[in-house]
């Protein structure tokens, strides 16, 4: 799979999102919180990409699919990909059922703070949902790595516990004010050539993760 420039930038954007959303005073971001963030917002967009016609769907109702069965597992595809390509490798022998760590915050606590602003950057870098999917996936295995207090596979554990979720779980809808950008999210985004992430030229970050 490849990435688009656009994607690479989405990554970007949506890292200094979640620093400033869930980022304290003193800069920092609580690890957990910021992995199952980034894992949700790339399950919650996925499961939008699914187009599912239903009547008056109750926010956070657990809803399984094949769709989500058969797409799911490319989130976790491309962070295990991103994991490996910065030098952090998985050791499968290390990974258990209950390798995920829980967040405080619950799906749609989560959700509600943070889609509005995804959405923006969607529309900014002229994503469709599935492709801001992927990008929050990248994320994701971005955040992994910069954490130094957790193992990768608690990471990483983590990640997939909260992609799950997100691809089986009905979203909070966008407010009001992002009615219109919705409307753009499913038109079909303009081609861009393909570009490997280069994070060779980045600023150093205002944030850490704990």
């Amino acid at each position: 799979m490849e990435i688009t420039k656009d994607q690479n930038e989405a990554v970007n954007d949506l890292v200094e999102l979640i620093a400033w959303k869930l980022g304290s005073d003193q800069r920092e971001v609580d690890t957990i919180e910021a992995i199952s963030a980034s894992a949700r917002l790339a399950g919650s967009f996925l499961f939008r990409s699914f187009n599912f016609q239903l009547d008056s769907p109750k926010p956070g109702t657990v809803m399984l699919s094949d769709e989500a069965n058969r797409k799911g597992p490319q989130l976790v595809n491309i962070t295990h990909a991103v994991l490996t390509n910065l030098g952090v490798p998985i050791d499968n022998s290390k990974m258990q059922n209950d390798n995920q760590q829980m967040a405080k915050t619950s799906f749609l606590d989560s959700i509600d703070l943070l889609q509005n602003h995804a959405l923006e950057i969607l529309n900014k870098r002229n994503l469709s949902y599935e492709q801001f999917a992927q990008s929050a996936a990248i994320a994701t295995g971005f955040i992994i790595q910069q954490s130094g207090n957790i193992t990768p596979e608690a990471g990483f554990g983590t990640a997939i516990y909260y992609y799950i979720e997100g691809t089986k779980t009905y979203p909070p809808e966008f407010s009001a004010a992002s009615g219109e950008k919705e409307k753009i999210a499913n038109q079909d985004p303009k081609q861009e050539v393909a570009k490997p992430i280069d994070s060779s030229n980045e600023s150093k970050p205002w944030w850490k993760f704990w």
